[in-house]
């Protein structure tokens, strides 16, 4: 069931971006962060079940056994249950909320779907990376107008997430190449997408410096910016064929949630007496 829900893949990121895009928005936590939580954590899970279940038979015909389903670990029936009971937690979460947001919601949950049924997004090139990029950014535009209306801010970290989740896709179309003819990094070539996936790390380190400088609050986060030649090491590395695929995609996840985790920390300690509980 781990496997099927993909949670320690993807779950932290999901709960830092949702989380860390609320903190930024509000000083007023309430229960709406629950819910927004909830929606994230449970929309996300959902999608990846629903996934597992239309790929069930290309993925066992292909040997992908990352997907639980196909060496019977559970069965299609079971995982069908877990995905409606998932999607109905995510959206049941969004009431109360008011209409921009659970619109916006609807829709991002709308598109995660199809990013494995109906339209297919994920067979389509490029809006596999594009679906992929956008999905995440709206999360992050839902949980933000949930508290104040769109701004600098907001953008630019709009921006960090969608480059950084094309990215996180491009990673994974590159280590899935061998099984997966279907996909951006099939047609522009593993030295395109490799120097693609640099630029967008380099992009992501210049919006996280102007993103400090967007607002009095956020000025002295910028102290952190040396810390992405972290990030980017690995890509260079990976680049010159230092570093496999699976090794850069532990390292950026680990890195990039460990100066996440510190920079919103430090905003979070240094903000203490200004945020309250409702």
């Amino acid at each position: 069931m781990i496997k099927l829900f993909r949670f320690h893949e993807y779950g932290p990121l999901v709960i830092i971006t949702c989380l860390t895009t609320a903190l930024l928005a509000t000083k007023e936590l309430d229960i709406k962060l629950v819910k927004l939580l909830v929606y994230a954590t449970s929309g996300s899970i959902s999608t990846f079940i629903l996934n597992d279940i239309v790929d069930v038979d290309e993925d066992r015909m292909l040997s992908r056994f990352r997907n639980p389903l196909v060496n019977s670990e559970l069965s299609v029936n079971t995982a069908l249950i877990l995905y409606l009971l998932t999607a109905t937690a995510s959206i049941t979460a969004l009431v109360g909320l008011n209409i921009y947001v659970i619109t916006l919601a609807l829709t991002t949950l709308t598109l995660s779907y199809l990013y494995s049924v109906g339209i297919r997004f994920k067979d389509l090139v490029p809006t596999d990376l594009l679906i992929h990029g956008l999905v995440p950014t709206l999360l992050t535009i839902t949980t933000y107008i949930t508290y104040r209306p769109l701004s600098l801010d907001l953008l630019i970290l709009a921006l960090i997430i969608f480059t950084s989740s094309i990215t996180s896709e491009l990673l994974q179309e590159i280590r899935d190449l061998s099984i997966n003819s279907r996909s951006t990094v099939k047609y522009l070539g593993i030295k395109v997408s490799k120097d693609l996936i640099l630029t967008l790390v380099m992009i992501a380190s210049v919006l996280y410096i102007l993103l400090t400088l967007s607002r009095y609050d956020l000025n002295y986060l910028v102290i952190y910016s040396p810390l992405t030649y972290f990030i980017i090491e690995p890509v260079i590395k990976f680049r010159s064929n230092y570093l496999s695929v699976e090794e850069v995609i532990s390292k950026l996840r680990f890195r990039t949630t460990l100066l996440v985790t510190l920079a919103l920390t430090t905003y979070v300690v240094l903000n203490t007496s200004q945020y309250t509980i409702r």
